[in-house]
Protein backbone atom coordinates (compact mmCIF):
# COMPACT_ATOMS: atom_id res chain seq x y z
CA UNK A 1 0.00 0.00 0.00
CA UNK A 2 1.42 3.30 -0.80
CA UNK A 3 2.07 5.81 1.80
CA UNK A 4 -1.05 7.96 0.42
CA UNK A 5 -3.16 5.54 1.18
CA UNK A 6 -2.22 5.14 4.71
CA UNK A 7 -4.14 6.82 7.29
CA UNK A 8 -3.03 7.50 11.03
CA UNK A 9 -4.24 4.78 13.36
CA UNK A 10 -4.98 4.53 16.91
CA UNK A 11 -5.21 1.92 19.65
CA UNK A 12 -7.91 2.68 22.00
CA UNK A 13 -8.13 0.83 25.46
CA UNK A 14 -11.65 1.02 26.77
CA UNK A 15 -14.07 -0.68 29.34
CA UNK A 16 -17.88 -1.46 28.00
CA UNK A 17 -20.93 0.80 29.50
CA UNK A 18 -24.38 0.41 29.74
CA UNK A 19 -26.71 2.95 30.49
CA UNK A 20 -27.92 3.32 33.83
CA UNK A 21 -31.67 4.52 34.87
CA UNK A 22 -30.75 7.85 36.05
CA UNK A 23 -30.04 8.34 32.01
CA UNK A 24 -25.86 8.15 32.42
CA UNK A 25 -23.41 5.56 32.07
CA UNK A 26 -22.99 2.50 34.56
CA UNK A 27 -19.54 -0.08 33.74
CA UNK A 28 -20.67 -3.20 32.25
CA UNK A 29 -19.59 -5.63 34.54
CA UNK A 30 -18.53 -9.36 33.66
CA UNK A 31 -19.94 -12.70 34.96
CA UNK A 32 -17.13 -12.01 37.44
CA UNK A 33 -18.71 -8.63 38.10
CA UNK A 34 -15.85 -7.21 36.98
CA UNK A 35 -15.22 -4.59 34.18
CA UNK A 36 -12.50 -5.84 31.77
CA UNK A 37 -10.57 -3.66 29.73
CA UNK A 38 -10.42 -4.11 25.89
CA UNK A 39 -8.57 -2.97 22.90
CA UNK A 40 -10.11 -1.45 19.69
CA UNK A 41 -8.05 0.77 16.93
CA UNK A 42 -9.65 3.52 14.17
CA UNK A 43 -10.40 2.20 11.39
CA UNK A 44 -10.36 3.33 7.42
CA UNK A 45 -13.94 3.93 7.78
CA UNK A 46 -13.99 5.01 11.45
CA UNK A 47 -16.61 7.72 11.55
CA UNK A 48 -16.27 11.05 13.93
CA UNK A 49 -13.19 12.07 15.36
CA UNK A 50 -11.36 11.01 19.33
CA UNK A 51 -11.08 14.33 21.02
CA UNK A 52 -10.41 13.13 24.81
CA UNK A 53 -10.38 9.93 27.67
CA UNK A 54 -13.93 9.93 28.72
CA UNK A 55 -15.74 9.86 24.84
CA UNK A 56 -18.04 7.01 24.03
CA UNK A 57 -17.33 5.02 20.81
CA UNK A 58 -19.34 2.39 19.26
CA UNK A 59 -17.72 -0.84 18.35
CA UNK A 60 -18.82 -2.82 14.93
CA UNK A 61 -21.15 -4.58 16.77
CA UNK A 62 -23.19 -1.77 18.42
CA UNK A 63 -21.90 -2.35 22.40
CA UNK A 64 -20.86 1.77 23.54
CA UNK A 65 -17.33 1.74 25.24
CA UNK A 66 -15.68 4.45 27.43
CA UNK A 67 -12.28 5.37 26.25
CA UNK A 68 -9.99 4.99 29.19
CA UNK A 69 -6.27 5.62 27.21
CA UNK A 70 -5.47 5.91 23.59
CA UNK A 71 -1.81 5.90 22.10
CA UNK A 72 -0.78 5.97 18.07
CA UNK A 73 -0.28 2.65 16.46
CA UNK A 74 2.09 1.68 13.57
CA UNK A 75 -0.21 1.40 10.59
CA UNK A 76 1.41 -1.97 9.26
CA UNK A 77 0.21 -3.25 12.78
CA UNK A 78 -3.28 -2.53 12.51
CA UNK A 79 -4.69 -6.08 12.10
CA UNK A 80 -4.29 -6.89 15.26
CA UNK A 81 -6.70 -4.84 16.90
CA UNK A 82 -10.86 -4.44 15.90
CA UNK A 83 -11.59 -1.29 14.21
CA UNK A 84 -14.38 0.79 16.02
CA UNK A 85 -17.36 2.14 14.01
CA UNK A 86 -17.82 5.52 15.49
CA UNK A 87 -16.79 8.09 17.89
CA UNK A 88 -19.44 9.66 19.57
CA UNK A 89 -20.17 13.22 21.12
CA UNK A 90 -21.27 11.73 24.46
CA UNK A 91 -19.04 11.74 27.33
CA UNK A 92 -19.14 10.03 30.96
CA UNK A 93 -18.28 11.59 34.10
CA UNK A 94 -15.68 12.29 35.53
CA UNK A 95 -15.95 9.81 38.61
CA UNK A 96 -16.95 6.94 35.90
CA UNK A 97 -13.51 7.85 34.15
CA UNK A 98 -11.14 7.92 37.20
CA UNK A 99 -12.97 4.45 37.93
CA UNK A 100 -12.22 3.73 34.40
CA UNK A 101 -8.50 4.54 34.78
CA UNK A 102 -8.13 2.86 38.23
CA UNK A 103 -9.08 -0.59 36.52
CA UNK A 104 -6.87 0.43 33.55
CA UNK A 105 -4.23 1.00 36.11
CA UNK A 106 -4.38 -2.31 37.52
CA UNK A 107 -4.37 -3.74 33.75
CA UNK A 108 -1.25 -2.12 33.17
CA UNK A 109 0.68 -3.38 36.47
CA UNK A 110 -1.07 -7.24 35.48
CA UNK A 111 1.09 -6.77 32.13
Amino acid sequence: MSKKDQYEVKKFYGIPVVNDNSGGYALKMGADGKAKIHTWRTGKHTKGKYRQPGQLLLTENNMMVMIVSAEPMAFKNRHSEVPCQRFLTAEVSPELLERGRQIFSQYQKAL
